[in-house]
């Protein structure tokens, strides 16, 4: 595409802005933000922010692996070791603890 040269300057200026913010999400409003869970694996979880999930099966999981039991830490599905309370894995984002 052949641009003028009187109109280039605005040409540039449109095509950097257009990209800046199709990268940054902003030509829609729908986008969410994705959050990056407050715990990792091989934190360890103070237990008052800890809950042992009683029924995994509320929760689409099966039986506890050995070794570890699922938990649910600031919204944030996880498996833990039940006597350290270290994180061995991050699952999902749940919305609210069910059992």
């Amino acid at each position: 595409m052949i641009v003028p040269r009187k109109i280039l300057p605005a040409f540039v200026a449109i095509a950097a802005l257009s990209a800046a913010l199709v990268g940054a999400g902003s030509l829609r409003g729908d986008e969410t933000a994705v959050i990056e869970p407050a715990v990792q694996v091989g934190d360890t979880v103070p237990p008052a922010r800890l809950h042992i999930v009683t029924y995994p099966g509320l929760y689409g999981l099966g039986p506890d692996l050995p070794g570890s039991k699922y938990a649910v830490v600031d919204g944030y599905l996880l498996r833990v070791d039940p006597e350290s309370r270290k994180v061995q894995s991050v699952i999902r984002r749940v919305d609210a603890i069910r059992d």
